[in-house]
């Protein structure tokens, strides 16, 4: 139980010095503010929780991956994919949309996660992993009711290289191939 209405919440795997983590993104539309010439804008961010037995969820006291001035994509974030722990720490996959018609456009972006702290951030990029592509829903255009939206659900480990699994639209399932090299640095 989570002390705040919630959404995207994403459980890392096991234990992080004995207590299990979560990426949360709080609903409401209360955001810090910060100054001009910030690195940071406002908007959901995606924050995160700690718990001892993984019924009880505290808000953790640091900030998790907020929205970056270097990227248009900061009307929203929010989680995507489950962590998963790599050699440089926990990869995980994330949304964000920049402002665009309806809904906007949702893209994949990633961030690296320090293994013994989720709360910093080991590495990130800020052009996006994946971008939506009209190509895979051309097919089914006349049923489609929003477009530009790939919304990454989850990742496996495949040996070089990982299996993403994507909605394209919310109409088409989309698995993609990422190198592991792309993560390295």
């Amino acid at each position: 139980m989570l002390d705040h209405q919630n959404k995207d919440m994403l459980i890392f795997e096991g234990l992080i010095d004995g207590q299990y983590w979560a990426q949360t993104r709080p609903l409401g539309d209360l955001y810090f503010a910060y100054p001009p010439g910030s690195e940071w804008r406002s908007g959901p961010s995606i924050n995160l929780s700690r718990s001892p037995d993984a019924l009880h969820w505290k808000p953790h006291d640091k900030p998790g991956i907020r929205p970056h001035a270097a990227t248009v994509s900061t009307a929203r974030m929010g989680g995507g994919a489950p962590p998963i722990l790599t050699d440089r720490g926990w990869l995980t996959l994330w949304h964000g949309v920049e402002p665009s018609g309806v809904v906007g456009i949702y893209r994949t972006y990633w961030s690296i996660l320090d293994k013994d702290d989720p709360s910093i951030t080991v590495a990130t990029e800020h052009a996006a992993l994946l971008e939506p592509n009209p190509a895979l829903t051309e097919p089914l255009k006349d049923s489609m009711y929003l477009d530009n939206v790939v919304f990454t659900t989850g990742i496996a480990d495949a040996g070089d290289f990982y299996v993403v699994a994507s909605g394209e639209a919310d109409l088409a399932c989309r698995i993609t191939h990422i190198a592991k090299a792309v993560f390295a640095g």
